[in-house]
């Protein structure tokens, strides 16, 4: 049944702001009516969703290579570099491995220097996230910076493919590089993800959601369904975008997965198939981005009330903070989102190295491509499943949320069970690491696609860019503080399964702010106008 409320002024000023754009009947000698409808709604047409959607592909196959080829090229060559503590012999490579690396002025266990990488990594990307929401949403910002994240994402893979020899020093060159490739994914990160709600508001739904009523007033009406109908265009986006990624990162797995089976070195140690690999993951990158800079459209902002970009993302995160009471519901989100971001990208990356240990170092590369390889596999099928079944049931976004989150948990707790030496469970074994894909995989997926819907459709507009900047922010200033305890962790334990528990709290403290989040609160409160004073942001050319 239709439910109805009476708008207060801050609501009627952020529908009218929509309302100037649409075309209109009286406008007739006007310039809006001279424009035609792709000039005055840009993120509304099929070009811009495609040109988007490619350039999320384009960052696929190099994000794979970062987050599983790359670990696995400095995990292999810290082994063979390193050596068991307090003697002088090589390190074993399978089972249960005590190895230490130099590292700074000391050792360290070998899989903690790859965590300590992984510290330094999110808290450098974190800075460069602060300043890039800051000043995104202005002028032709968004655009430019987002294609020039993509293209120094693939630049950095480039340089991998000449460093064969296990060395010390091409050691050192893969951390830098690998650092450099994680700073600039908070770039095209955040940018990429200000899109969604550009592409839901500009399908017109606060317009669907309004109507002129009898005494004259602006009212809401029908507001059950316009929501839901919100959550079903973002679901589509936002899924699309996701499975753009994963479809490109599926291709750079792929092309590891042939190089490895079919070069002679893959047999014995997948070592030089994966740096071959990432080399061409990051051609693909680079390609792609630009192609998709040549379809996207650009999107007007607000023309920037200084020239001082610095101070004007600082300013801008002042205002932000100070919005809390106004849009808390987003906060609350936003929080739980951060902590399940955390600990899942974290537990990730424990058992991407947990598996190498349990398959063998070397021996087990091949069957190491196979399981990247279905790891994406398996994300694009959760997070394609999700979209096509949402639309057609009553169950609520939240409610699937729920369901996602809780199965993240029993993963990790699985791994954690692992933690005593006479249990016989716990990814000890290879079969459980399947098991543990498919459901980790495929409800990490769909839950990432719940988030950023939910999220989205709590902004306020003209400041998409600035709040999930927001989400980044917070996920990477916090988020290398867990990599850090990790990494003491595994220094003091060499057992990967131990670093596995900061991960399972976290989920477990996500999941207490996902309940507390009211989101349908929240989606009215994004009616709200963010600042009286900002003008409003034009989404012409």
């Amino acid at each position: 049944m239709a439910t109805e409320k009476v708008l207060t002024k801050g609501d009627a000023d952020a529908i009218a702001v929509v309302a100037l754009e649409l075309p209109s009947d009286n406008a007739s000698g006007s310039n809006v009516e001279k424009a035609g409808p792709e000039s005055r709604r840009p993120m509304a047409t099929k070009r811009a969703l495609i040109a988007w959607l490619v350039l999320c592909f384009s960052t696929g196959p190099t994000a794979g290579m970062a987050f599983r080829y790359v670990p696995a090229v400095l995990q292999s060559a810290a082994n063979v570099l390193g050596h068991i503590p307090g003697t002088n012999k090589p390190c074993a490579k399978r089972g249960v491995i005590r190895c230490v690396v130099p590292f700074g002025t000391g050792e360290v266990d070998y899989n903690s220097y790859i965590l300590y990488l992984q510290s330094i990594s999110r808290a450098s990307e974190g800075v460069v996230c602060i300043f890039i929401s800051g000043v995104a949403d202005f002028t032709h910002n968004r655009k430019n910076l987002l294609i020039l994240g993509i293209v120094l994402f693939g630049t950095f893979a480039l340089p991998f493919a000449s460093m064969t020899s296990k060395t010390y020093r091409n050691l050192v060159s893969g951390s830098i590089l690998w650092v450099f490739m994680t700073t600039v994914q908070g770039i095209y990160g955040t940018l990429s993800s200000s899109y969604i709600p550009l592409f839901m508001r500009e399908a017109g739904w606060i317009q669907a959601r309004t109507r002129i009523g009898q005494d004259g007033r602006l009212v809401v009406t029908e507001e059950e369904r316009a929501t839901k109908e919100l959550f079903n265009r973002g679901t589509m986006v936002s899924v699309l975008g996701l499975l753009s990624g994963n479809v490109g990162s599926i291709l750079g797995q792929g092309i590891g997965l042939i190089i490895a089976h079919t070069a002679g070195s893959g047999i014995m140690d997948g070592y030089k198939s994966f740096l071959l690999a990432i080399t061409i993951a990051g051609c693909l990158t680079i390609s792609f981005g630009g192609m998709g800079y040549v379809l996207l459209p650009s999107v007007k902002g607000s023309k920037p009330p200084t020239k001082n970009y610095g101070k004007l993302a600082v300013t801008r995160w002042i205002e932000l903070l100070k919005s809390i009471p106004k849009y808390p519901e987003a906060f609350k989100l936003c929080v739980g989102w951060v902590l399940w971001n955390t600990g899942y990208s974290n537990f990730n990356s424990v058992i991407g190295l947990l598996f190498r240990e349990v398959s063998g170092l070397g021996t087990g590369d091949r069957l190491y491509t196979v399981y990247t390889f279905m790891a994406v596999t398996t994300a694009s099928i959760g997070s394609l499943t999700w979209m096509f079944v949402f639309p057609r049931t009553n169950i609520k976004i939240k409610t699937w949320a729920y369901c996602f989150l809780a199965i993240n948990i029993f993963c990790i707790f699985w791994g954690c069970l692992g933690i005593g030496k006479n249990v016989k469970i716990g990814y000890k074994y290879v079969p459980e690491f399947w098991i543990e894909q498919t459901l980790f995989c495929m409800t990490s997926s769909a839950l990432r696609s719940a988030n950023r819907v939910m999220y989205a459709s709590m902004l306020p507009r003209g400041r998409e860019a600035h709040f999930f900047g927001l989400e980044l922010t917070l996920d990477l200033a916090t988020g290398w503080v867990n990599p850090l305890v990790q990494s003491v962790i595994q220094d003091k334990t060499h057992n990967l399964r131990y670093p596995m528990l900061p991960n399972f709290f976290l989920l477990v403290a996500a999941l207490g702010f996902y309940i507390w989040c009211d989101l349908e609160k929240g989606v009215k409160d994004s009616l709200k106008e963010f600042d009286d004073a900002a003008p409003a942001v034009d989404d012409g050319t």
